[in-house]
């Protein structure tokens, strides 16, 4: 124990000392430097910034992947939309360039020649040799201009039909050499039997062409006209005095002008006995061996390139088996025949029913005579509602006429 002087020298106080040792490796833990704690810290600092980094890199990578894809999606929409309008202004163009290919056919012509004449002026002056001037006189072309006469060639088709008032004298042949067409043609116009019935003071009607004159009538095709008449279609259609646009529809009532069509002779066709079917009679020394497979008209004989018959009748009539046998085959078929079926008999013979509207009867079954088998149509290559019917004998074809009653 010591005592302690006040600085002022005024107190004095006593103080007592306690000698002691202190242990700096427990209590200088907290006081000395730490070594580990920086490099934790940034090593931490660096964690959340990459994490922070792929985060955002991840977000941009999705909106730039979103926003392609809505890009690629628009611009494709627009590219259709596009081609969408080019259609429509292509259909435009067409429908006003195609409008009446018949009607416009003269006026076109004219403009085509119109453009090639100027088309040879314009390259001719380019190889021409020198003409002299005084090769052309003034008086000459004036004189041309001014000829009063209207040259109109001889051969030249005509556009309608002529009323003729028959002279004294007049007959058929005359009035035909005059035209330049047929007799046929006259007569047929004018439904004449015999070249000697005309008269003074009658009316023919005269063709422009060699041909027939067909009244149009509502089931009417520019096809079946041609079968009709024996003509050719393309021939009708390119007529350009029917006035045919590119649709090939024909107007009812029309009166059109068949080139080189021949009037069909009438053929009497007498019907069989009443009885369950009443199927049609043609007399053409048939045997009988078969029935007829439907009721109707005899449309088209046989030919070395039609072996078969067409039958016309009414759309959906029943089309019977005309003999008993197995169908071998029922279905479409990619020949020309549309819905077609084929039977095999018995005996032998194979017949063939082709252009039905609907099939009946399936391949493998068994059918007896008179069974439904189908029902008429227009599938396939046709001009209208038929039976197209063959007969086969192993692999040669048969005239159906010959087997039939």
């Amino acid at each position: 124990m010591t005592n302690q002087q006040d600085p002022e020298g005024s107190l004095s106080y006593p103080t007592t000392t306690y000698p002691y040792e202190l242990d700096f490796v427990q209590d200088n833990f907290y006081t000395r430097p730490n070594w580990f704690s920086w490099p934790l810290g940034v090593a931490k600092f660096i964690w959340t910034l990459l994490k922070l980094v792929s985060v955002s890199s991840l977000k941009i990578s999705w909106d730039y992947l979103t926003f392609s894809l809505h890009y690629i999606m628009f611009t494709q929409r627009r590219a259709v939309a596009f081609v969408y309008f080019l259609e429509q202004i292509k259909d435009a163009l067409v429908s006003v360039l195609m409008w009446r290919r018949g009607l416009l056919f003269r006026p076109s012509t004219h403009v085509g020649l119109l453009v090639l004449a100027s088309v040879a002026l314009v390259v001719g002056s380019l190889f021409r040799a020198g003409v002299a001037a005084e090769d052309f006189s003034r008086d000459q072309v004036l004189s041309a201009e001014n000829t009063p006469v209207t040259l109109i060639p001889s051969d030249r088709p005509r556009s309608e039909i002529v009323k003729y008032k028959v002279e004294k004298g007049d007959t058929l042949s005359k009035v035909a050499s005059a035209y330049s067409i047929s007799v046929d043609s006259i007569k047929w116009a004018n439904n004449l039997d015999d070249v000697d019935t005309v008269k003074p003071g009658d009316t023919l009607a005269v063709p422009p062409v060699t041909g027939v004159i067909h009244k149009v009538k509502k089931s009417d095709t520019i096809y079946s006209v041609a079968k009709k008449y024996k003509a050719n279609a393309q021939t009708i259609a390119n007529y350009p005095f029917n006035y045919i646009d590119d649709t090939l529809k024909l107007r009812v009532g029309e009166s059109l002008i068949v080139p080189g069509g021949k009037m069909p002779p009438p053929t009497p066709l007498p019907t069989a006995p009443s009885g369950p079917r009443n199927y049609p009679i043609y007399y053409a020394g048939g045997s009988g061996l078969f029935a007829w497979p439907v009721k109707g008209t005899l449309n088209q004989a046989p030919s070395w390139w039609h072996p078969a018959i067409d039958i016309g009748a009414p759309y959906g009539a029943v089309v019977s088996a005309a003999m008993a046998g197995t169908v071998v085959e029922a279905g479409w078929s990619n020949l020309g025949f549309g819905n077609d079926l084929v039977i095999a008999h018995p005996n032998g013979y194979t017949t063939l029913y082709a252009h039905l509207s609907s099939i009946k009867a399936k391949a493998g079954q068994a059918v007896v005579k008179g069974q439904q088998i189908g029902n008429v149509g227009c599938t396939g290559f046709c001009t209208g509602p038929h039976l197209h019917l063959e007969v086969r004998r192993g692999n040669r074809n048969v005239n159906p006429l010959s087997v039939l009653p």
